[in-house]
Parts: structure tokens; sequence; C-alpha cells
């Protein structure tokens, strides 16, 4: 059995912080915890994801390159990372172990 995740719900749009956020969400993978990342969007931002190589949603939502790059990095490790909004967000939340929130 699969242990629940630790929900990293990055709520600030300061760029910086949202990029600190990525990057703690990074930390947590070394010292063995499974994560999921959750960049809360607007729900109009959420679901407007156009971009059929993006279906995430982030292209709009990430503010930085590192930010972005932190998300790949932990796309590519295998943890999920995405913009959520309304019931998805609530869902996620709701299956986390533990929430960390980035304000």
């Amino acid at each position: 059995m699969t242990p629940p995740a630790v929900l990293v719900l990055v709520r600030t749009r300061d760029p910086h912080r949202q990029a600190e956020a990525l990057r703690a969400a990074l930390g947590l993978t070394l010292r063995g915890s499974r994560v999921e990342v959750a960049i809360e969007a607007t729900t109009g931002a959420a679901t407007e994801a156009t971009d059929p190589t993006d279906p995430t949603g982030l292209g709009a939502t990430l503010a930085t390159p590192l930010a972005r790059r932190a998300a790949d990095t932990l796309r590519s490790f295998g943890y999920p990372v995405a913009a959520l909004a309304g019931a998805a967000l609530a869902a996620a939340l709701a299956s986390a172990a533990r929430v960390e929130v980035w304000t």
C-alpha cells in the first residue's frame, strides 16, 4: 500500500515564494516523502488550459523559469504537479496525509 502524500499547496502569486515552494517540495522528496504539488489557480485559469501540450495548466500559472524547472524535475521523478481549483483542489486536500501551504 502506498502511503498518502504530502500535499504542497502553493497559494502565493509572489514569483520568489512560488519557486521556493516548489524547491521545498523537491526537498521533501529527498527525505523520502511522497509529494503532490497543487498550484492554486482561479477556477477560470485551471479550466482554461487550452494548450494541448500542457494538460496540467501550469504554463500560465508558474511565475518564473526556476519554478518551471522545479516543477519539471518533480514531474520527471513521477510526482504530480498541477494547477488546481474547486473540486479538484478539495479532493487533493481530502486525500493528503499532510498539507504544507505556501502563501
